[in-house]
């Protein structure tokens, strides 16, 4: 079998983009929520549901998603699904209605539910093992970098053009990486065999636990951090007292520590052979860092989100690691439908859980503590893994 050549860096970079462009897209809601709801007449717990359509789809297509891409690679299917996405970009921006601001992030949905699930598949078919932390490192710096970019263009754009805008520049955004996808992907050396999976081989990855534990950490992990992302602009505006652009950028802050330490965890996972303790300690120390966050004031306050995004970027490249430590290749898409299917379902709840905490209790910090159980949940889990 051939070894992986330098030109996996530029399939890593591409794959990475990929991601982003949904991520992207995405995250241009959270700044323009408080607008929104007042646009449509919205409460926070209904204003929830523009974050969570975008992976109702997941929760569904996750798992056909795995054996489409299984069977047929990830290709033709990703230039396609980042047009997706661009076409749920501009839904968004038309939008006059809430139904069909609904729709527009249905339509990404769809994209990006073909985007988490394939994207990944591609990776382990260009890097080993012994360097498959670190790759995914790299590539788990995507919904970070999405972030800390969408933001303030965001509120930005809120500010001088109207919420429509952004989603115009998410649809140019989207339709570009699309087109750098179908030029630079293709599938690589370690790929294996692309021969047909029967339904032994299917019963093999939905029956393997280690895929499931992992997946249950990272339902529970984007449940808490979609959570705070997206309501953290608007509560630190409304309890902190921050304007909205330099709120945006305080909740930016856990993005750009984990832009940082996710390829520095995953180095550091390869380097030491162990990848547990990370998903332990880092899902304890987020909760913390959470509690603490509630309670912040003045020049505290960016440095506890700061230690949230340096607790939340221990999570991403190890949960990435263990599906194609646990599984072959020709069952990558299996594996990686699965992780889906459980992130989907936490982000799903994420938003409007958080709305309604906030909406009855009115209080931050009962509602960042509520949502750091689901941290302390995914510690929990982890500590059943049979990985090092």
């Amino acid at each position: 079998m051939q070894q992986p050549s330098n030109y996996r860096w530029a399939v890593l970079f591409v794959s990475f983009l990929t991601f982003v462009a949904f991520a992207f897209v995405f995250q241009l809601m959270p700044p323009l929520l408080e607008t929104v709801e007042k646009e449509f007449g919205l409460n926070e717990a209904q204003a929830g549901l523009l974050m969570s359509m975008a992976v109702v789809p997941g929760i569904f297509l996750a798992l056909p998603v795995g054996f489409i891409v299984n069977k047929y690679g990830f290709r033709l299917l990703g230039f396609f699904s980042t047009v997706v996405v661009a076409m749920g970009s501009l839904t968004t921006a038309l939008a006059n209605t809430f139904a069909t601001a609904l729709l527009g992030r249905l339509i990404l949905g769809v994209g990006g539910a073909f985007i988490i699930v394939g994207m990944p598949t591609i990776i382990p078919q260009w890097f080993s093992h012994k360097d498959l932390g670190k790759a995914m490192g790299i590539y788990g710096t995507n919904m970070p970098v999405a972030t800390i970019t969408a933001f303030p263009i965001s509120a930005v754009l809120l500010q001088n053009f109207g919420w429509h805008y952004p989603f115009h520049v998410g649809t140019v955004v989207a339709l570009a990486i699309a087109t750098v996808f179908a030029v630079v992907i293709r599938e690589g050396p370690l790929k294996g065999e692309r021969t047909p999976i029967g339904t032994e081989e299917v019963k093999r990855a939905v029956k393997n636990a280690e895929v499931w534990k992992a997946s249950l950490v990272w339902m529970f992990f984007n449940t808490t951090a979609i959570a705070f992302l997206s309501w953290a602009p608007k509560w630190f505006h409304i309890f902190k007292g921050l304007e909205p652009l330099y709120a945006s950028i305080t909740a930016n802050i856990l993005m750009y520590a984990a832009v940082v330490f996710v390829p520095i965890f995953g180095w550091a996972s390869d380097r030491s052979g162990r990848r547990k303790p990370f998903m332990i300690a880092g899902s304890i120390m987020m909760a913390l860092a959470l509690i603490a966050t509630a309670y912040a004031v003045s020049f505290t306050l960016p440095l506890a989100v700061l230690v949230l995004g340096i607790t939340a970027g221990t999570v991403p490249p190890i949960v990435m690691t263990i599906p194609p430590e646990s599984l072959p290749p020709n069952l990558a898409g299996t594996s990686f439908s699965i992780i889906t299917l459980c992130q989907n379902i936490g982000i799903t709840l994420s938003a409007p859980l958080a709305g309604y905490l906030i909406q009855t209790t009115q209080s931050l910090p009962l509602t960042f503590f509520g949502i750091s159980l689901f941290a302390l949940a995914a510690a929990i889990i982890a500590l059943t893994l049979k990985t090092k």
